[in-house]
């Protein structure tokens, strides 16, 4: 009887033991069903199977992103005319998108300052955005908003153009330096998403721009207002930043001092291309 009964025990371990290792060895196919079809595309192309294994390692699947901005050559115009000009054109700005009323006065007297501020509502007036006229006497624009004035229009008006103004120069200045180092690659992406294998969430993580260089990755995230949201910018860089790849905060205030957070890389939009030139030189000296 006893012999019997250690018979039938070795049977249901063995058995248990044989599910065990089904289960390990089907692991890998049960974690490759998670990733969608568009994740697997993404992971699988050879223009975006580097950036992808670079995401993986840190716990992430691109979900999507894109590899041209997709806005009209004009919006991208507008969007690095309006970065350029952000200090003269926020205040305008903020009055159109939050203000009840319909009058600017100007706060400066100078002619390069309404010169500017003019430009831009005549540019504004040309995409049926608005009507406005200047009051000369009393140094004041007013304008009325057009129904076309909202949506993907206020959204792109209330800070996201930074990031289209930011791309822009960036991709100025890695095309330069592709000149001076004779073949330098880069390849630039915009508006990943990512999200954690088996997450609930539709999205985990949004990445306004990242560059793949030839021995790293560039994040950046672009900040127009004066909330630089330190924590999700700490957080990110200690995810992702290491050896040649490094996150990045652009941020418009150039009254902060970018050397007081290191080893956290603070870069002030009026400064980009000599901060940036400057880490490329770094990390890929000629």
């Amino acid at each position: 009887m006893s012999i019997s009964s250690d018979f039938d025990k070795k049977e249901i371990l063995n058995f248990i033991s044989e599910l065990i290792d089904e289960k390990i060895n089907a692991l890998p196919a049960e974690n490759a069903a998670i990733m969608s079809e568009e994740s697997r595309k993404i992971k699988n192309s050879r223009s975006t199977g580097k950036l992808f294994a670079f995401f993986e390692d840190h716990g992430f699947h691109i979900i999507s992103l894109t590899e041209k901005q997709n806005l009209p050559r004009d919006r991208v115009q507008l969007a690095a005319q309006l970065t350029k000009n952000r200090k003269t054109l926020s205040p305008f700005i903020q009055c159109l998108l939050h203000s009840n009323e319909e009058t600017f006065l100007l706060e400066k007297d100078t002619q390069e300052y309404l010169t500017c501020l003019i430009n831009i509502c005549k540019l504004f007036a040309n995409r049926q955005w608005i009507d406005f006229q200047y009051q000369k006497e009393t140094k004041t624009i007013v304008f009325k908003r057009k129904p076309e004035l909202k949506g993907d229009v206020k959204y792109f008006l209330s800070g996201i153009y930074g990031e289209f103004g930011t791309a822009r120069i960036i991709e100025k200045v890695l095309q330069e330096f592709a000149v001076a180092r004779n073949g330098f690659k880069y390849k630039i992406f915009h508006d990943i998403k990512l999200k954690r294998p088996g997450s609930p969430n539709q999205c985990d993580m949004q990445l306004d721009l990242v560059i793949q260089l030839p021995e790293g990755f560039c994040i950046f995230e672009t900040k127009m207002g004066e909330v630089l949201a330190i924590d999700k910018w700490v957080d990110r860089t200690r995810l992702f930043a290491s050896g040649k790849s490094h996150f990045i905060t652009c941020g418009a205030d150039n009254t902060l001092n970018h050397k007081i957070f290191r080893p956290f890389l603070l870069f002030n939009l009026d400064q980009l291309p000599e901060q940036m030139f400057a880490l490329l030189n770094k990390d890929y000296p000629a």
